[in-house]
């Protein structure tokens, strides 16, 4: 796929690849977003004979844009977007809604059911549904929260229904059971038993609560536990850790006290760049120094 920028005004909407409704409280949501940090991910788009470009992928996205632009019209000047074959605009819009519809539970089960029983290598399995391959990682991490059953399977059924992220399965997995009941139980129900918190709290965000706990709360609880909480030993965990950090090539996260200039500075870069990759690159940097 080739990344290009384009004026708005060369995007043209499809009924045939636009969702048939959404939440408002989404779309809200995600011109909030976009008016903070800029488009994360660049729309999915198919040459027209006339020169103009229809939307494959991301008709919400656009709307919100335009909305954004109806208040402030000098902003996005051009649009990032990948620029896909025509013949596959509604191929890779199924797959689209397959990525976004599925629970991430559902997700782990079905590259599970395909890498082991299809056969399917993963590389294939995230280019199929349009993820990385460290998100596709994750997936293989939720399927090994599942299989250990008990409160590690109910640690995902919090990640379903979005009270805790996803985005960090092994932050659990380095837990034994032991860990994840003092986790749960020390920090997140104030003391009442884990099973009888999560039941309530996933019943009560499917009345319409909202309750999250952030991703770097997660990771600060599982990773200052006592040392009988953890499955391996400390050495075994540092070891790991410090061989993640050089696959990484080495990159530390910055205190957060040291982050908010360059954050400032990379929303920025973020919003006034034309220049796609550069665009790309901010936005990348912006969730790496979060």
């Amino acid at each position: 796929m080739k990344l290009m920028a384009l004026d708005p005004a060369q995007l043209v909407l499809s009924p045939e690849l636009s969702r048939s409704g959404s939440a408002k409280q989404f779309e809200e949501r995600l011109r909030a977003s976009i008016e903070e940090i800029g488009l994360a991910e660049p729309l999915k788009v198919a040459e027209l004979p006339d020169g103009k470009f229809l939307v494959v992928d991301g008709t919400m996205r656009l709307h919100a844009i335009n909305a954004i632009r109806e208040s402030v019209p000098e902003v996005f000047p051009t649009v990032p977007v990948y620029v896909v074959d025509y013949a596959q605009r509604f191929e890779l819009r199924y797959q689209s809604d397959v990525y976004q519809d599925l629970l991430p539970s559902q997700l782990a089960a079905l590259v599970e059911h395909l890498h082991k029983t299809e056969h399917v290598r993963k590389v294939d399995i995230a280019r199929y549904i349009g993820v990385s391959a460290p998100t596709l990682r994750n997936y293989t991490g939720l399927w090994r929260l599942m299989e250990r059953r008990g409160l590690f399977a109910r640690i995902v059924d919090l990640m379903d229904v979005e009270v805790i992220p996803s985005s960090n399965p092994y932050a659990w997995l380095r837990l034994n059971h032991l860990g994840v009941r003092s986790a749960i139980e020390g920090h997140f129900s104030e003391g009442v038993c884990a099973e009888d918190w999560i039941e309530d709290t996933v019943q009560d965000v499917r009345r319409g609560t909202s309750i999250r706990f952030p991703i770097k709360f997660v990771e600060a609880v599982t990773s200052s536990l006592e040392p009988e909480c953890y499955r391996e030993e400390q050495e075994i965990r540092t070891a790991k850790r410090d061989l993640g950090l050089r696959r990484g090539g080495n990159r530390k996260k910055r205190p957060a006290a040291d982050t908010t200039e360059a954050l400032q500075n990379l929303r920025r870069v973020h919003r006034s760049t034309k220049d796609p990759v550069l665009r790309s690159a901010a936005k990348s940097l912006q969730g790496y120094l979060r």
